[in-house]
């Protein structure tokens, strides 16, 4: 019988996503001066990452951030105990230190992970080797991050072209400033609308964090602590449309990235995107893009 102990594992989880950067662009990289003091070697998602475990007997040559979304686990870096790390918390490994790390038995982690190096990477590890609380969801808009991230990500799905390489890894600066700076991220995200739209942000914010999903008006109404009817009509008018078709504006925004910048099919890309049909699919992003999802492709895609 297997036991947990010999299914512990590094990678291999459903909905797991990464990319690693091929050496031809990280050389690259490292004699550009644009982006020398902080690039991305790898990245990558680890959802509901059951039996996840990590342990490196020597000393790593990059820097790794892990951002824990949901569930939680653990981590110890050089001879310092086991600490936990939760949801909305992260953490930095400096290069240079023996390290382990895995998901919770009970409740295993949803994580976010960055390997970075260049110059200026050790810096960036500056007492954040330890877990560190991130600022919350409602409050900060967190989501933003979570957005930042999956335009890291499609830059860098590629991986064959030092253009992208750039652009992701200057993201990636502002990326750490919002964790590292919390309270100038709070101030900032917290004045994006006026005080009495506060809420509509809010709804925007669950949309986009959950807009691989199927999410209600009442999922909506319930989040924001408002009546169905106040809701949409307060969403309506602040926004020029209904939060339905709001949502469906940002799926097909999505689903436009991942044409892009991905080889999924078509079908899988509108099973992810929560369509659960293919024709539904096509005539919603027909409607709003004006064309069929492969002609976006063909005009559109990312070599």
């Amino acid at each position: 019988m297997a036991t947990s102990s010999n299914l512990k594992k590094k990678s291999g989880f459903v909905g797991e996503r990464f990319t690693i950067v091929p050496p031809k662009i990280l050389e690259a990289a490292s004699a550009d001066p644009r982006i020398s003091d902080l690039y991305i070697t790898a990245i990558g998602y680890f959802p509901q990452a059951q039996y996840h475990q990590n342990n490196s007997r020597e000393s790593i040559s990059s820097c790794v951030l892990i951002f824990c979304k949901e569930g939680k686990g653990w981590i110890k870096i050089g001879n310092k105990h086991k600490q936990q790390i939760e949801a909305n918390q992260y953490v930095i490994i400096p290069s240079g230190e023996e390290y382990s790390y895995g998901a919770d038995a009970q409740n295993p982690w949803t994580i976010y992970w960055i390997y970075f190096d260049g110059t200026k990477a050790q810096l960036m590890c500056k007492d954040l080797n330890k877990p560190q609380k991130a600022v919350s969801f409602v409050d900060s808009h967190a989501y933003y991050r979570i957005e930042l991230f999956e335009e890291i990500y499609f830059m860098l799905g590629d991986g064959r072209n030092i253009d992208r390489m750039t652009y992701a890894s200057l993201c990636f600066h502002h990326l750490l400033a919002t964790l590292t700076f919390t309270d100038l991220y709070l101030l900032a995200t917290t004045n994006r609308r006026k005080p009495a739209d506060n809420f509509v942000n809010v709804a925007i914010s669950y949309m986009s964090e959950y807009v691989e999903s199927t999410l209600s008006i009442n999922d909506l109404a319930t989040k924001c602590g408002y009546s169905r009817s106040h809701f949409t009509h307060t969403f309506t008018r602040e926004m020029g449309m209904p939060p339905k078709g709001y949502f469906l504006k940002m799926k097909i925004e999505r689903a436009c990235m991942l044409l892009k910048n991905t080889n999924e099919s078509i079908i899988e890309i509108a099973m992810r995107m929560g369509f659960g049909e293919g024709q539904y699919f096509s005539r919603t992003f027909k409607k709003i893009m004006g064309i069929t999802a492969t002609q976006y492709r063909r005009q559109n895609r990312i070599n």
